[in-house]
């Protein structure tokens, strides 16, 4: 039996225990420094928790990644082997007794190297690379991960060149509305490739929406009762979630689940500080799934939640000021 203590930051917040590969039991210590799904959970909860920090094996690239570096593909054994390190949050784990900083477990320069690995499917900079890395924790559907740029961290993303388009010109014009949004920017000389800055500062952590619902008595996937549960946390959460969906709904956004939408909570208190920025429309627009634009979300948008024409009426200069999304601005002009 090995015992192991999850961290936030470099406080001890719970406990579990791992026999033959598999968690077996969890204890909460400090329940309001964790994730709303961890304040009550089960072993088979944390598991849950726990794989979804792992690297994402659908990929080619993070497939050979687990195997070469790693040495396996089982995703409990990926997370704890990289100490479940996110760039995108303050946990870790260590087995009992042999705790480390955050700071020292991720060398930016080595990250940098696997990074390459991941965007150049080649083995060349493996031979010097480090087991702990942020790319540990990255998941979903496409290729990704985290490179270290002028003291900052960002997310790199492999993907259609429709996509980056819409992903890079749909931030650009929530930004211009000054509404809360991450922000993204073509890599130089490659379509198919795209950067997001991270949005998460020192001492916080982002918490998706699949984890945070747990705090609520409905836990639902309903649109409806998101809604409901979001505006019950106070107008700028209301606020903030109803510009995000109104953002969807204009661009045609098919891909905003639980996990692409979330919290940013304080890591020394727990304390929900703002909704996380708007991210991840890799799949809007004319890079939506069918490949074909129409403003049918949108009227979809104003019969449930009503008519936001100031909100609208924001987000439809903006997209006149680019001519990539003309035909949004047309759509939504058509609604005020």
């Amino acid at each position: 039996m090995q015992r192991f203590i999850l961290y936030n930051s470099d406080v001890a917040v719970a406990k579990f225990e791992l026999n033959y590969g598999t968690i077996v039991s969890f204890k909460a210590l400090l329940p309001e420094l964790l994730p709303m799904q961890l304040r009550n959970a089960s072993a088979d909860t944390f598991t849950l928790w726990l794989q979804n920090r792992s690297i994402d094996l659908n990929t080619f690239q993070h497939r050979q990644l687990a195997s070469e570096l790693l040495g396996t593909r089982d995703k409990t054994a990926i997370a704890i082997i990289t100490h479940m390190f996110s760039v995108t949050d303050t946990f870790t784990c260590f087995a009992e007794g042999d705790f480390q900083p955050r700071e020292k477990l991720c060398n930016p320069a080595t990250q940098n190297d696997i990074s390459g690995f991941i965007l150049v499917s080649s083995d060349t900079s493996l031979n010097k690379a480090a087991r702990v890395t942020p790319n540990a924790s990255t998941d979903g559907s496409f290729t990704k991960t985290w490179r270290f740029e002028d003291n900052r961290w960002w997310l790199y993303k492999l993907q259609s060149e429709e996509a980056t388009c819409s992903e890079v010109e749909i931030s650009k014009a929530l930004r211009a509305c000054g509404w809360d949004a991450a922000e993204y920017q073509y890599v130089k000389g490659n379509k198919t490739r795209v950067k997001s800055l991270n949005f998460v500062h020192t001492c916080e952590f982002f918490e998706p929406y699949d984890s945070f619902r747990y705090t609520f008595m409905d836990r639902s996937d309903d649109d409806r009762v998101i809604y409901n549960n979001i505006a019950s946390m106070g107008i700028q959460f209301e606020e903030a979630w109803t510009k995000i969906l109104l953002a969807d709904a204009l661009f045609m956004n098919t891909d905003r689940h639980m996990r692409n939408f979330g919290f940013i909570r304080s890591a020394e208190t727990g304390r929900v500080l703002r909704m996380a920025p708007n991210f991840d429309n890799n799949q809007a627009y004319t890079a939506n799934p069918g490949m074909s634009y129409s403003g049918v979300m949108l009227k979809n948008f104003v019969k449930d939640y009503g008519e936001h024409k100031t909100m609208l009426q924001q987000l439809v200069e903006a997209c006149e000021a680019q001519s990539y999304l003309k035909k949004a601005a047309e759509t939504g002009k058509s609604f005020l």
